[in-house]
């Protein structure tokens, strides 16, 4: 039997390499050097990962109450209904009718 290997020539797309090797901070960075730097307004730092950081991230005592209430009750071990939970969707309508009030066309 013959012994034939072909070689493969696979050349990588180098927009997407040099696009791999670019890091979150680095994506962040390039979009903070495009601010307006006139811009008075405070820029919310939402690329950390430790919300704990920020006292204005902590989780109110009165989630954490509900939180374990839920666990501990056994009721919400499931999944939620496909058509969604209906108060849940009607604070959802609510909140986009608001939305839409304030929307000029």
């Amino acid at each position: 039997m013959e012994e034939h290997s072909a070689k493969w020539i696979i050349r990588g797309n180098k927009l997407l390499d040099e696009t791999a090797a670019t890091s979150i901070r680095g994506y962040l960075s390039m979009l903070y050097d495009h601010l307006d730097k006139d811009d008075q307004r405070p820029v919310v730092p939402l690329s950390h990962g430790d919300p704990s950081a920020f006292a204005c991230f902590r989780t109110s005592p009165e989630a954490v109450d509900a939180i374990v209430h839920a666990v501990q009750s056994a009721e919400f071990n499931s999944y939620a209904p496909t058509i969604g939970i209906l108060p849940a969707r009607r604070y959802l309508l609510r909140v986009l009718f608001q939305c839409l009030l304030y929307i000029r066309y």
